[in-house]
Order: C-alpha cells, then sequence, then structure tokens
C-alpha cells in the first residue's frame, strides 16, 4: 500500500521513461522485420537460370561436352540491381542482375567434381524469361559490358560475397543423392 501512494506521488517519472522504452522495442521490432523483396528477386532470378540448357550456362561433363542431356541444373543468384531502379512490388520489376552459381546435378558427382559456372547475369522478366550471361573468354570487358555503369560495383561486391551460396550446395547434395538412389 505504502508503494501504490510511492507512486501515485513520485511516480510521474516513470511515465517518460515508459515511453521511450516502448518506442525503442516497436523500432527494434520494425526494423528486425525482414524484408522479403530481396528473397523474391532471387527466387526469380534462380527459376530463370534453372530452365536454361546445362550448354547455355557453360556445364560441361568430364569429357568436355555440354551436359544437354541427363542431369539437372541447380543455381543460386544474388541480385544487386534491377530495372526500374528502385520497384515498390516484385511485379514492377522488368529486369533483374544478378551473380549467379550454377550446377549440374549428375548422379553419383560429389560437389567438389560437379561441372559448375558464375558469373553476373541479366534477367528479363518476359514470358519466358530471358537470361544474357558473360560467356568465357580472355576479355573481361565482356562481363562489364553487360552490366548498367551505376552497378558495376554492386556486381564485383555480390561477386566476392555469394550470400546464397551455402544453400546451393546442400540443395545439390540432396539432388545428387535422389538421382543415384532413383537410377537416374
Amino acid at each position: 500500500m505504502c508503494f501504490v501512494l510511492f507512486l501515485r506521488r513520485h511516480g510521474w517519472w516513470l511515465l517518460p521513461e515508459l515511453v521511450v522504452i516502448v518506442a525503442i522495442l516497436t523500432a527494434g521490432l520494425v526494423a528486425a522485420k525482414p524484408d522479403p523483396f530481396p528473397d523474391q528477386l532471387a527466387a526469380r532470378a534462380q527459376t530463370a537460370l534453372e530452365q536454361l540448357a546445362p550448354g547455355e550456362l557453360e556445364l560441361y561433363r568430364p569429357s568436355g561436352h555440354a551436359a544437354e542431356h541427363g542431369g539437372r541444373v541447380l543455381c543460386a543468384a544474388e541480385p544487386f540491381g534491377t530495372e526500374p531502379p528502385t520497384p515498390r512490388r516484385i511485379e514492377d520489376v522488368r529486369v533483374i542482375y544478378a551473380v549467379y552459381f550454377c550446377a549440374i546435378v549428375q548422379p553419383g558427382t560429389a560437389w567438389d567434381y560437379a561441372s559448375r559456372s558464375s558469373g553476373p547475369a541479366v534477367i528479363t522478366l518476359t514470358d519466358p524469361p530471358a537470361v544474357q550471361t558473360a560467356k568465357s573468354g580472355p576479355d573481361p570487358d565482356r562481363v562489364w559490358a553487360m552490366i548498367p555503369d551505376g552497378l558495376e560495383q554492386k556486381a564485383a561486391a555480390s561477386l566476392r560475397e555469394w550470400g546464397r551460396l551455402a544453400g546451393l550446395r546442400t540443395r545439390y547434395e540432396q539432388a545428387a543423392e535422389s538421382a543415384l538412389d532413383s537410377g537416374n
């Protein structure tokens, strides 16, 4: 009872502090809410890349021939830009600029020996999507010619980070094991 009287007389100072604490917690929860947009862009890019034939991604069998038949393509993509530059919704995006890493699943082939390719991709979201990748070769300008000047630094940073690569290896290993078990 004495404590309640104390709060009534001297508790006025608690109100501003409680308001500040609630404001800080609310701001923290809002900031901690993940933005699904980058994941949606990555999923769209990944799906478009995985629809390509292995030869289009320069995925080859150990014999040096393009693995056109008998292998599933798995990819990870890290978007670094879009057209328009600041879309509000995923439906507004016409082009995704991304860094990709793809592998072809061959039964009994471990990740370390899988045919893989990587680099930048320009994915135009038409039906079906149009994908442009830099073909291998000695001229590095062929890579940068695909990317708008304002996005080149972001592309270079994405090439170093490979934020979504960890899940690709797990997906590859599961698919290779599944293909081996089913005899494909």
